[in-house]
């Protein structure tokens, strides 16, 4: 399995090296992060350090990727249109406080256009954005904010009139407090179905995103993008660079069959 991986890993650096699409390979990467924290990032999987984040994204900056917002990929998808090879999406879960300290004045010196899942009942806890914080995000041009739920339930292990009162109520709620129309929204532990879909697009939604999950959906469906993890093990900026490849996906499906 391991060699496998290595070939396949080999044959994407040629590709990205001598600058060569594979149409039904590429899949423009949108980036997952969770929590920007120094202590976390040695024991969670969901957290990197301040340091790396700032080094991601001077990579992407300096390397000239096309960072675009996610409702800008979701459109471009929508209309068939062709999507650059280096076009990049980046995005948070959750919520967190230090997605407002750590990570906001990064992408703010980089002008990099990032996407935040809510989740609304979190908002002014402890280690969450307060609501001065998420007006903020709201109002500036970087960020765009949507909705994560308003408990984070695993939505295909609750009953119909629960998961609908989730999606929706929290869109309701967001875009009161943020005084625009949420668009976007992330399945909590990327865990979905078709109902769940369904009612996502019910509740006016353009966009939703997964995990690494949703292989049984087509990767431009725009309510199962899969994105992929970062974690602090992408501080290597090799590992870094194969992920914000477009390869990446490929690569992940073909280690997991």
């Amino acid at each position: 399995m391991k060699k496998r991986i290595f070939m396949i890993s080999l044959v994407i650096v040629v590709l990205v090296l001598l600058n060569i699409p594979v149409r039904s390979a590429y899949v423009a990467p949108i980036l997952m992060y969770h929590k920007i924290d120094a202590a976390e990032s040695l024991i969670s999987k969901i957290a990197i350090s301040p340091e790396t984040f700032q080094r991601q994204m001077e990579f992407l900056y300096r390397n000239k990727y096309n960072v675009i917002p996610l409702t800008e990929l979701i459109e471009l998808i929508s209309k068939g249109e062709k999507i650059p090879h280096n076009t990049v999406c980046i995005t948070f879960d959750d919520g967190y406080e230090n997605n407002y300290t750590k990570a906001f004045p990064i992408l703010e010196e980089y002008n990099l256009p990032a996407t935040i899942f809510i989740i609304v009942d979190f908002v002014g806890k402890p280690g969450y954005l307060s609501r001065r914080q998420l007006k903020e995000l709201g109002d500036s041009k970087t960020i765009t904010l949507g909705s994560h739920t308003s408990t984070h339930p695993v939505l295909t292990k609750i009953d119909k009139k629960y998961f609908k009162k989730e999606i929706v109520d929290s869109k309701g709620r967001l875009d009161i407090r943020v005084a625009k129309s949420v668009e976007l929204f992330s399945y909590p532990l990327g865990a979905f179905d078709e109902n769940v879909r369904k009612a996502v697009i019910d509740a006016g939604y353009s966009g939703a995103v997964v995990t690494n999950l949703g292989k049984d959906y087509p990767r431009d469906d725009i309510y199962a993008l899969r994105r992929v993890r970062i974690s602090e093990s992408s501080a290597n900026m090799f590992v870094f660079w194969i992920e914000t490849s477009g390869y990446y996906t490929f690569i992940k499906e073909r280690r997991d069959d």
